[in-house]
């Protein structure tokens, strides 16, 4: 790519280098000026001229796509989820039959041109080009949580692009589309001879074959990307289908194009702000003096819900309401310049041809030559001058005969430019019947003193949306309780009053898919991370390893550093510090950060875990060594389960034991956990399950003092049921092997037991001989436990 240093030197070679300062002053990295788009620059201040020739200069000097893996990404790679976008020519190999190859090459460049600019300007990854086709990623190596929304507008947007390219080109082209979303593996994939990042997995091999199932100007899409924007999308599902290399039969969907806002669902909760906002909004119509107020939240917290709710009241108050929302992608109408074309249409614009120039300008709409001579002309001070009072204008005529609500989504997302056109529009509002409500997350959050100076005397009403109470969460999962009552409890109680994140855990409840995390959530989750640098990306994997909360001195045993947690993590909303340790915001947010690890990494990362814990607590040692999926973990678990026995915890004892068994594949480590689980059931008097578990360890038993021992475990059990004859004889059985093997402790165990089994039949000089001779024994062992027994 090319350095800030090297564009500064362009743009100085093409006489443009008092731009320079304008993007300093907005805060525009030279480096990342060929990701900006002509929408950008113009939003800047820069003239269509200028803008021409820095378009030009950066397309010729872009270097060639890097094949390595972008800095975003791990190099061993992640799991991330993502969509997958497949776009290829109709009646490709019946065209190359009838012209000229050259002719051909010139077509593909065209096609190749208009598709992956579209891909590109919706914050997609153009991954490659096969043939006729082109590959686009969104979602990798950058999330940005609504990638799914953002690959089905670049393919209409394609779809849409293939009539002008076919006039431009002179001929009549068409093109299929297919996406499909889910989990990928993003990595840099080849070998020392040839690497390059790319996604795999069933999600790319899907996208490919529902391009071959779209028909001529059609945009085929899977199931999980329908059901996830199924309420925006106007299509019709093209029935359940065999998709060659996939089993059984999958529904696919045909998207024609996006529906109108509709009204959302039931409001739940948000009483008291609901409240405060209707009195907001009765004093400005009252009052004739309007305010800015600033709804913040966490992503899924129910931003927009809310604010669909406070339009809905204005327009019960008489208002008459302007919407308009701030994405970070495409080329589509920004926000203020929504606004500004709903306030127009409603009536009022410009009087003269200069406030005309400015009306263009705020709107987008081209500038015809007399009024470009004239927007020229105007220095930058100005042109921001006119833009202010042309929209300070705008805003006052729109609330002369009813009072006006101008909601903005999003300003998170916001450029410098647009901030300052709200600020403008704020202190607007303030003089007149307006109020101007906008939504931002708490992360990169741009509201701040800074803008509140630019907005000058204007009111400001900030409310934090919290989570929701536990009565509004199980109110928000009525509908999914009949269903499962008992799994969408634990919803609620997973998703943390967060709206979004107990819809999509609900959700996947109804799909069978509940112990995942939603790939909604997932997206969200990896686009915070992904804003982070590549180090603190790798300290909050590393902790996640660790569980919801962490230590800093084990995270630091991990990484192999102090263990200090980077304050961009506890600024965005990912850790937060509320003791001497640390913890995840939400437990989602670790699950996803979690499973975005690949599995390889994660074996690495929890052995490291298990070292950490070995002589610190032996149950969560044997934990990190299970996910680890390491060979010594059953005998972890007997360590822990001997542990907690000693301690008389013998539930998790018995947990620890059976989650042992699950694993193990020796004979040894199962013999030994099998015993141990008969003599935690003998010890809370399960005795029917312990004989049963003895029975199970002497058929496991691999040498003669493993089945000694089994039969010596036998024999306790059947002297409490009464079975005396049973065992004299496992005992009489036993005997042999550990006299033979001088096991002493275990020939103390048994001479104990059998002398417990002369007791009543009233042999008593049997009792005491053989308790004599298990006192004998245990000394010899030193074996503390079996002498007091005896003694």
């Amino acid at each position: 790519m090319t350095g800030a240093r090297d564009i500064a030197a362009l743009l100085a070679a093409l006489g443009l280098e008092k731009y320079i300062a304008v993007f300093a002053e907005n805060e525009v990295d030279l480096a990342a000026l060929s990701h900006l788009s002509d929408d950008d620059l113009k939003e800047l201040g820069l003239p269509l001229g200028p803008r021409r020739k820095i378009t030009a200069a950066l397309r010729d000097v872009e270097a060639a796509p890097i094949a390595a893996p972008p800095a975003a990404v791990a190099p061993e790679g992640e799991r991330r989820v993502a969509a997958v976008l497949f776009a290829d020519l109709v009646g490709y190999t019946a065209l190359t039959n009838r012209r000229d190859a050259e002719d051909i090459h010139t077509l593909l460049q065209g096609f190749f041109a208009m598709a992956d600019r579209q891909i590109e300007e919706h914050g997609g990854r153009v991954d490659k080009h096969i043939g006729d086709c082109v590959m686009g990623v969104f979602g990798a190596p950058r999330a940005h949580g609504n990638d799914t929304e953002r690959a089905v507008r670049a393919a209409l947007a394609i779809r849409d692009g293939m009539k002008p390219l076919s006039l431009e080109l002179g001929e009549e082209l068409d093109v299929h589309i297919g996406i499909a979303a889910g989990h990928v593996i993003a990595s840099a994939t080849g070998s020392s001879v040839h690497s390059e990042y790319t996604v795999t997995g069933d999600t790319v091999n899907l996208a490919s074959r529902l391009a071959g199932e779209a028909g001529a100007g059609e945009v085929v899409v899977s199931d999980r990307l329908w059901q996830g924007l199924a309420q925006r999308l106007n299509g019709a599902s093209l029935g359940r289908r065999e998709i060659d290399g996939f089993r059984g039969v999958q529904e696919i969907w045909r998207v024609d194009g996006w529906r109108d806002a509709q009204a959302g669902t039931p409001m739940i909760g948000r009483r008291l702000e609901l409240e405060q906002l209707r009195s907001v909004l009765e004093a400005c119509r009252n009052s004739g003096r309007g305010a800015s107020i600033l709804i913040r939240g966490e992503a899924g917290i129910g931003k927009t819900r809310f604010m669909e709710e406070v339009v809905a009241t204005a327009r019960g108050l008489g208002y008459r309401s302007h919407a308009g929302q701030v994405v970070d992608f495409g080329s589509g109408s920004e926000a203020v310049q929504s606004l500004v074309r709903d306030m127009i249409a409603a009536g009022g614009g410009a009087s003269d041809a200069e406030g005309q120039v400015f009306i263009n300008e705020l709107t987008g709409m081209p500038q015809p030559p007399e009024l470009r001579l004239i927007l020229d002309a105007m220095d930058i001070a100005t042109r921001e001058e006119g833009l202010r009072i042309t929209l300070s204008q705008l805003i006052e005529r729109g609330s002369r005969g009813q009072p006006m609500l101008l909601a903005v989504e999003d300003v998170h997302w916001a450029k410098p430019h647009t901030l300052t056109n709200l600020a403008i529009m704020s202190a607007a509002a303030s003089q007149c019947p307006a109020i101007l409500i906008m939504t931002s997350r708490f992360e990169n959050d741009p509201i701040d003193h800074a803008w509140r100076a630019r907005a000058g005397a204007s009111s400001l009403i900030t409310i934090d949306l919290a989570p929701l109470n536990a009565e509004e969460a199980v109110a928000l999962a009525t509908p999914f309780l009949a269903a499962n009552a008992e799994f969408a409890r634990l919803c609620i109680e997973r998703a943390a009053g967060n709206p979004l994140f107990l819809d999509q855990l609900l959700r996947n409840m109804v799909e069978g898919d509940s112990g995942s995390v939603p790939p909604t959530i997932q997206s969200l989750v990896q686009a915070r991370l992904d804003r982070l640098d590549p180090a603190a990306k790798s300290v909050v994997q590393a902790a996640s390893v660790l569980g919801q909360r962490f230590d800093g001195k084990a995270l630091g045993h991990l990484l192999g550093t102090s263990g200090s947690v980077p304050d961009a993590l506890l600024g965005r909303f990912i850790v937060a510090q509320p003791g001497p340790g640390f913890m995840f915001q939400h437990a989602l947010i670790r699950d996803a950060v979690y499973g975005s690890l690949l599995r390889s990494r994660k074996s690495v990362l929890h052995r490291c875990a298990a070292e950490w814990y070995e002589s610190r607590d032996p149950e969560i040692f044997a934990e990190h060594l299970d996910l680890a999926e390491a060979p010594e973990a059953p005998a972890a678990y007997l360590g822990a389960a001997r542990a907690h026995m000693s301690a008389y915890r013998y539930d998790q004892a018995l947990r620890n034991v059976n989650r042992g068994l699950e694993l193990c594949k020796s004979q040894a480590d199962r013999f030994a956990l099998l015993k141990l689980k008969g003599d935690i059931l003998h010890d809370t008097g399960k005795m029917p399950d312990a004989l049963a578990c003895f029975d199970s360890a002497l058929t496991a038993a691999a040498s003669d003092p493993d089945r000694c021992r089994a039969l010596i475990g036998r024999a306790q059990v059947k002297r409490v049921i009464d079975d005396l004859d049973g065992a004299f004889a496992d005992l009489a059985a036993a005997e042999p092997v550990a006299v033979a093997l001088e096991l002493k402790s275990d020939e103390a165990r048994l001479r104990f037991l059998r002398g417990n089994l002369y007791f009543p039949r009233g042999d008593i000089d049997g009792c005491v001989r053989e308790h004599s001779r298990s006192l004998e024994l245990a000394r010899e062992a030193q074996s503390v436990e079996q002498e007091a027994a005896a003694l």
